[in-house]
């Protein structure tokens, strides 16, 4: 028997403050298999599968010095309902700025929330990911997918 979920978590960002940059790397994509039982055929999938401390990083420049606030929110998707999608910062990056909040990870929903905030120019902000809730009861093996959307204000 071979069970066969993947997810992609994709990334998608904009910027409202004007000459900002925003710049994402990286992506995450899991296969879940028979080797992710908690206990062997019959029994339900681990949970949470979570991706490497650096899955993505973010860059944040051209800002002035100014102060800007970095929202995510999950964006068009085929990701069950009863799947939560978590995201959390793991590094303060690097450059003259300064960087604050954002550590614990953060449940993302359909609406705009507040990950982190900070000043200035920050560049290789890592973030981790997190999926919770796949079970063998409730999903078919398929492939889901889903996009952060995250934006610079």
């Amino acid at each position: 028997m071979c069970i066969a979920f993947v997810f992609f978590l994709g990334f998608f960002w904009l910027s409202a403050i004007q000459g900002a940059e925003l710049t994402l790397y990286g992506n995450w994509t899991e296969t879940i298999t028979r080797d992710d039982l908690v206990a062997g055929a019959g029994s339900d999938l681990r949970s949470p599968f979570a991706s490497s401390v650096a899955q993505a990083a973010l860059d944040v420049t051209q800002t002035g010095g100014n102060s800007w606030t970095l929202k995510v929110r999950i964006g068009g998707t085929q990701w069950p309902a009863d799947v939560s999608v978590a995201v959390r910062r793991t590094s303060s990056g690097t450059g003259a700025g300064a960087i604050s909040g954002g550590t614990g990870y953060l449940p993302v929903t359909g609406a705009d929330q507040i990950l982190f905030t900070g000043s200035g120019d920050r560049s290789n902000i890592q973030l981790q990911l997190k999926a919770e809730g796949f079970s063998v009861a409730r999903h078919s093996p398929d492939v889901y997918t889903t996009t952060l959307v995250y934006t610079l204000e």
